[in-house]
């Protein structure tokens, strides 16, 4: 049983704080926040304790134990622990953080539990892609895709047949810096119209890009997709670090934007070619210091993904890299 004083300390603890740790964007609006991604979800305070309101969701309302366990999946126990410590007297300070308390905050939110059963989801869908109903995803990862089958393999990529009303879709587990899974990404193979093609896992780490290959003094590639990410870092990799965004939607925490204006002497932005991968790219651009945008020419294709039969994507790279360093 978890003691009532804990629990008392987990309703006062500092909510907005301990939500940018896990790398959530929120802005001041006065006395309170609100989401970047959803306006209408607002974080208020009332006698001492940060409680959210979610507008556009029939007026959904709970304090922030209540909200781990309904947006992030987390045990009531799980809540408790995470939020415990992190009072309003510690800190009223929400915009700056070092990387040391983000990082303890994001392993908090990576319980034992959600990782447990998201490691075993991914090995059963690695029995399934290698195994005898798979040889058609298999063909799409490597014809389509343009992944070798030691890529494949390497980056745990895996499928999972139809099951009761769940439909078949790849599954591409996402890791961080550090070697801990932030999110599971599903491809669905056949959507219903009206569907989204792509979909998160409960309780993933939604907001935090996905690195690969990552180093100081290193440039950085940058796309939307989690597969077009393994791509570049399969072609490129001696070359480049890897982010995916996963989507354009995503925001960087002030330490991530730290890192690569500080640490990155180079990002070629390679977001898709369209309204929103343009969009983000001029966003981004203004945001870090030292990136250009480098799209694969729409002669090619939208995409990394899908220019790859078309041109050498080592090539593309080096040739960003060169006319930068001429310009320069």
């Amino acid at each position: 049983m978890i003691p009532k004083e804990k629990i008392r300390s987990a309703k006062h603890a500092d909510l907005p704080l301990v939500l940018q740790g896990m790398g959530v964007d929120l802005v001041s609006d006065g006395r309170g926040y609100h989401f970047c991604e959803h306006d209408s979800l607002k974080l208020f305070r009332r006698d001492g304790i940060w409680l959210y309101k979610w507008w556009s969701r029939g007026g959904e309302v709970g304090d922030g134990i209540q909200y781990l366990q309904r947006h992030f999946g987390m045990s009531f126990s799980e809540a408790v622990e995470t939020l415990s410590g992190k009072t309003t007297a510690q800190s009223d300070r929400h915009n700056i953080f070092d990387h040391q308390a983000s990082q303890k905050l994001q392993i908090q939110w990576m319980s034992i539990n959600w990782q447990a059963k998201s490691e075993k989801l991914i090995r059963a869908s690695q029995s399934f892609l290698f195994g005898p109903n798979g040889k058609e995803r298999i063909s799409y990862l490597v014809n389509e895709r343009g992944l070798h089958l030691d890529t494949i393999r390497s980056h745990g990529l895996g499928w999972l047949p139809a099951k009761d009303h769940m439909p078949s879709k790849i599954l591409i587990p996402c890791y961080d810096s550090q070697g801990r899974l932030i999110r599971i990404r599903f491809r669905i193979d056949n959507p219903k119209p009206g569907q989204e093609r792509y979909r998160i896992s409960k309780g993933s780490n939604s907001y935090s890009p996905f690195p690969l290959g990552l180093s100081y003094g290193k440039p950085v590639v940058l796309v939307e997709s989690e597969l077009d990410a393994i791509l570049v870092a399969q072609e490129a990799g001696r070359r480049v670090g890897v982010l995916g965004i996963g989507t354009t939607g995503a925001k960087f925490t002030p330490t991530m934007v730290r890192y690569l204006n500080e640490k990155v002497p180079l990002i070629l932005i390679s977001l898709d070619n369209d309204q929103g991968g343009r969009d983000k790219t001029a966003s981004l651009i203004n945001e870090l210091h030292n990136a250009i945008n480098w799209r694969v020419p729409e002669k090619y294709g939208k995409d990394p993904g899908e220019a790859w039969k078309r041109m050498s994507i080592d090539k593309w790279v080096e040739t960003g890299l060169k006319g930068y360093l001429f310009r320069i």
